[in-house]
């Protein structure tokens, strides 16, 4: 009669208390995505969820998090470039003045 072959199973590895707040921290601080931070991490997406759950921290809250973050960061940088241009402009208003003040004297 032939045997099965078994294969034995490893247990899943151990993450202590501080890897796994760093780990939730990336997604809920960092507004990271969180497939992209466990396959960094080199984790489980389900692992990385159970940990979000544990934290209290529920995935469609992030993800609506994350989104408006990445919506004010992108409206911020759109500011900063408009401000620039603005100045830009001004500068250009300021010389066309003073060519006009130049070129009406008599």
């Amino acid at each position: 009669m032939e045997q099965k072959k078994t294969k034995k199973r490893t247990a899943p590895p151990r993450y202590d208390d501080a890897f796994k707040a760093g780990a939730v921290r990336l997604v809920t601080e960092q507004g990271r995505q969180p497939v992209e931070v466990a396959k960094e991490l080199g984790i489980c997406i389900d692992t990385l969820r159970s940990w979000l759950k544990a934290s209290g921290v529920q995935m469609g809250q992030v993800s609506r998090q994350n989104r408006e973050q990445k919506r004010i960061r992108e409206l911020e940088a759109e500011n900063r470039s408009l401000r620039r241009q603005l100045g830009e402009k001004d500068e250009v208003i300021d010389v066309l003045k003073k060519s006009v003040g130049i070129l009406s004297k008599p």
